[in-house]
C-alpha cells in the first residue's frame, strides 16, 4: 500500500504513544470542546455542530464530527454541558462521550470557573483493515475488538468582557485499555492531554475588533503543539484569521455571526511540511447556536 509505512506510524501514536484526542483549528469559536470550565460561560444555551476532513486525499485519514452543548443553571454560578466526539483514523474509531459540571465565581469585572468533566472513551480497531509487511509479526486480523473506559478531565477559566485564559487537563485517571485478542506486551492507555489556552479582543474601532489567541497543546509521550492564532471581527458580523501550528502548518478561518443566536465557520489547514506531497489540505465546518432563556443575557457573544 503507498501510505502503508505513513498510516502505521499514525495508527501507533494515536493507540500507543500520544494523542487520542481529536484536533480542531476552530478552537477560539468553540473553546468548550478543550475546556470544560467554559462551561456557562456564554450566559446562554450554547451548542455547537463541527465536523473536520483531515489530510484530504491520504487512505484512510482522520475523520472528526463533534456536538459541545452548554449552559448556565440557575443564579448560583453552576454550569452543566455535554460533549460527543466521533473520531476515524484509519481502522481505528474512538467514541467520547462526556458531561460535565461547572461552578463560576464572581469577581471584581471578571469571573472564574472551575469544572470536572466525567465520560465514557470507546475505542475500537478493525483489524481485517490491517496489513503486515512481514507476516510473521502479524496476530489475529479478523472481526472488530473495541475497549471502553472511564474518562475523567479537569478544567479551569478565567474570563472578563475582553480577555481569557484557561487550562485543562484531560483523561486524569490514564485508564488501560483491555482489547481481546491483542499483542500481551502491548501497553494502552489513555494519556493525559494538557492544554493551556490565552487570549482577549482589542477595540481599534467601532466596526473592527482584533482577536490574538494562543493554544499550546501537550500529550504524555508526544511533542507540544502550539497554535498562535490573529483574527479579526469586522462589522460584527464577519470573523476572518490564520493560524501557524508548530510553525508547519498554515490554517485560513473565517466565522459569520448571521445573527444574535446562529453562526457558521469554516477554516481550512494547508501543510507546509514534506506531507504536503500527499495531501491537499484539511477542512473544518461548523454551525453554533446561542439561545438566551429567563432573565439571562448574552456576555460579549461575538467576542469571546
Amino acid at each position: 500500500m503507498r501510505y502503508f509505512t505513513f498510516l502505521f506510524g499514525l495508527i501507533l501514536s494515536v493507540t500507543s504513544l500520544a494523542q487520542q484526542d481529536a484536533l480542531f483549528s476552530q478552537y477560539m469559536f468553540n473553546p468548550f470542546a478543550i475546556n470544560p470550565a467554559y462551561a456557562g460561560s456564554r450566559s446562554s444555551i450554547s451548542a455547537v455542530v463541527l465536523h473536520r476532513s483531515q489530510w484530504i486525499g491520504v487512505d484512510g485519514a482522520p475523520l472528526t464530527q463533534t456536538l459541545s452543548m452548554h449552559t448556565p443553571a440557575g443564579d448560583k454560578g453552576m454550569a452543566y454541558g455535554i460533549n460527543l466526539v466521533h473520531d476515524q483514523i484509519g481502522p481505528i474509531r474512538n467514541f467520547w462521550g462526556a458531561f460535565t459540571g461547572a461552578y463560576h465565581i464572581k469577581m471584581q469585572n471578571a469571573k472564574l470557573s472551575f469544572a470536572l468533566r466525567a465520560g465514557m472513551f470507546n475505542a475500537s480497531l478493525q483489524r481485517s483493515l490491517l496489513t503486515f509487511e512481514n507476516p510473521t509479526d502479524q496476530f489475529n486480523i479478523t472481526g472488530k475488538t473495541s475497549s471502553l473506559i472511564p474518562s475523567f478531565d479537569f478544567g479551569a477559566y478565567y474570563y472578563r468582557d475582553r480577555f481569557y485564559a484557561g487550562l485543562a487537563i484531560n483523561h486524569l485517571t490514564k485508564h488501560n485499555f483491555n482489547f481481546s485478542n491483542y499483542p500481551v506486551d502491548s501497553d494502552l492507555f489513555l494519556h493525559r492531554h494538557f492544554m493551556a489556552m490565552v487570549g482577549g479582543v482589542i477595540k481599534v474601532k467601532p466596526n473592527l475588533l482584533l482577536k490574538p489567541s494562543l493554544l499550546l497543546r501537550y500529550a504524555e509521550g508526544s511533542i507540544p503543539s502550539l497554535d498562535i492564532n490573529f483574527s479579526a471581527l469586522i462589522k460584527q458580523f464577519w470573523w476572518i484569521g490564520a493560524s501557524f501550528r508548530n510553525m508547519n502548518s498554515l490554517v485560513f478561518l473565517t466565522e459569520f455571526n448571521i445573527t444574535d443566536y446562529f453562526r457558521a465557520g469554516y477554516s481550512f489547514d494547508l501543510t507546509l511540511n514534506k506531507l504536503r506531497k500527499y495531501n491537499s489540505g484539511s477542512h473544518e465546518i461548523f454551525i453554533g447556536f446561542d439561545f438566551t432563556t429567563g432573565k439571562s443575557k448574552n456576555t460579549s457573544p461575538r467576542y469571546l
